[in-house]
């Protein structure tokens, strides 16, 4: 049987449990305290079909805090080194940056990068500590240039 993933109540659940607060999350999406109020608060929820209530949030406000409660949900059971693996196949890929372009970024060794991208157990672990650092700071980078 399949569980649906319910945003706001595993935004609830997060915040009882002390992993994020209300303040944290409208400095992360932008959205107003008293429309994050009323969506945890489940006031005006979706409702199919025609209605003259306005919800608690817009389209773009509820998809974006529900891609970003279930990053948070499901996101760090991923292992840290499919996490590296996958920070560096976005540079590659979606930013389309070469292991070389990173290489030269980060400081780092073509050969350490190549190898990471490969299966990072190969790479010692002071090293895939700097990848990860340093490739995910250039995420944040890309991602700060491409909100702005």
């Amino acid at each position: 049987m399949s569980e649906t993933f319910n945003t706001s109540d595993e935004l609830r659940r997060m915040i009882l449990e002390g992993q994020i607060s209300e303040d944290a999350l409208q400095a992360i999406t932008g959205i107003q305290p008293e429309r994050i109020r009323l969506f945890l608060d489940g006031a005006n929820p979706p409702r199919p079909g025609l209605t003259s209530e306005t919800p608690a949030l817009s389209n773009d406000e509820s998809r974006r805090l529900a891609v970003f409660a279930a990053q948070l949900v499901e996101g760090l059971q991923i292992g840290d080194d499919e996490r590296l693996k996958a920070t560096l196949e976005s540079l590659t890929i979606d930013c389309r940056l070469t292991v070389r372009n990173i290489a030269q970024l980060t400081g780092l060794n073509v050969d350490d990068l190549e190898s990471a991208l490969r299966d990072p157990r190969t790479v010692p672990i002071d090293t895939r500590y700097q990848l990860a650092s340093r490739g995910s700071y250039l995420i944040n980078a890309v991602n700060a240039a491409r909100s702005r």
